[in-house]
């Protein structure tokens, strides 16, 4: 199961590098530009990081689910940086949609 997440977030890292072509999110987000496929692409790969970081190395499937649980209610509640402008809410909902 820990190998699922892995793959969901290699799947996810790529998903994200597709979105952003050539461009990194902090250089869109330096120049003023909203790119909200890249920002929930973005989420839901450090969302399942963050799991994987969380999940011991032997942890059974109902371990990881529960974890993923947790940590989507955490991703959910979790108060937005600068106000919750568009590309903050669309990190977190890639996050949250990606744990549960």
């Amino acid at each position: 199961m820990r190998e699922d997440v892995r793959e969901l977030r290699a799947r996810a890292a790529e998903a994200w590098a597709a979105a952003m072509g050539d461009a990194t999110s902090c250089a869109l987000a330096k120049d003023g530009r909203s790119h909200p496929a890249g920002k929930f692409h973005e989420g839901r790969t450090a969302a399942l990081g963050e799991l994987l970081r969380a999940c011991p190395t032997d942890a059974a499937g109902e371990t990881i689910v529960a974890l993923a649980a947790s940590l989507g209610d955490r991703w959910a509640a979790r108060a937005l940086p600068g106000g919750g402008d568009r590309d903050w809410e669309t990190y977190r909902s890639g996050g949250v949609e990606a744990l549960r």
